[in-house]
């Protein structure tokens, strides 16, 4: 059974608002090809064979034993800074918005890859400074990459349009917390289903001036 875990800012603020409805309104409106929807998130591993990694645990039992790294909010956040959108080749991130390099998000990253797959401490480590390429879905959408490019400003200023005012009066703080979730994609990606999920008061949201 396939899963992933991923970032995923608290549902209710007003930037988890904003990009649910790009993301599920707003951006497929522009493309004739039908759209998966899915919920605002950055995906730190998949590929995770539960049965194996959890030894008869729950799912919830299995997240919740993850000794992650000691962060803190205010102190030791993970930061997860949204950059400039993106097309790719990829379906499941047709479009999508670059995520800048942090440190504690890629060790959050690294310990998810050590623990969700068989990895070694020194796989994952290498894993996470090599491969692990954080991106927050837009569209996940079988359309024509040069198609999806040539949307990218219209998308942008929307984006403006949807976040500015949280972006200015909050210096580039998009939202604060959310959850660690995991995620079961066994089945087509509308019935993707989240089966635990653990608090991460630890976890900033934030934006760059590229994507505002």
């Amino acid at each position: 059974m396939p899963m992933s875990l991923w970032l995923i800012p608290h549902s209710g603020n007003p930037f988890t608002k904003a990009f649910q409805e790009l993301i599920s309104d707003t951006i497929p409106r522009n493309f004739s090809q039908k759209s998966h929807i899915v919920s605002p998130h950055v995906e730190l591993t998949s590929d995770i064979d539960l049965e194996k990694a959890a030894s008869g645990k729950s799912p919830q039992e299995w997240l919740d034993g993850l000794q992650l790294p000691d962060f803190k909010a205010e102190f030791n956040e993970v930061v997860v800074t949204l950059d400039e959108v993106e097309a790719d080749d990829a379906v499941e991130r047709k479009m999508s918005i670059s995520v800048k390099e942090d440190g504690n998000l890629q060790g959050l990253a690294a310990v998810c890859r050590r623990d969700g797959t068989s990895a070694s401490e020194e796989e994952a480590q290498a894993w996470a400074k090599k491969e692990f390429k954080p991106y927050f879905g837009l569209l996940h959408a079988d359309v024509p990459t040069d198609e999806v490019k040539k949307k990218i400003p219209l998308v942008e200023m929307k984006i403006g349009f949807a976040i500015g005012d949280i972006f200015a009066c909050c210096g580039g703080t998009l939202c604060m917390g959310g959850y660690l979730v995991l995620v079961d994609m066994s089945k087509p990606v509308d019935e993707w289903e989240t089966v635990a999920k653990r608090e991460t008061p630890w976890v900033m949201w934030r934006a760059t001036h590229n994507l505002i």
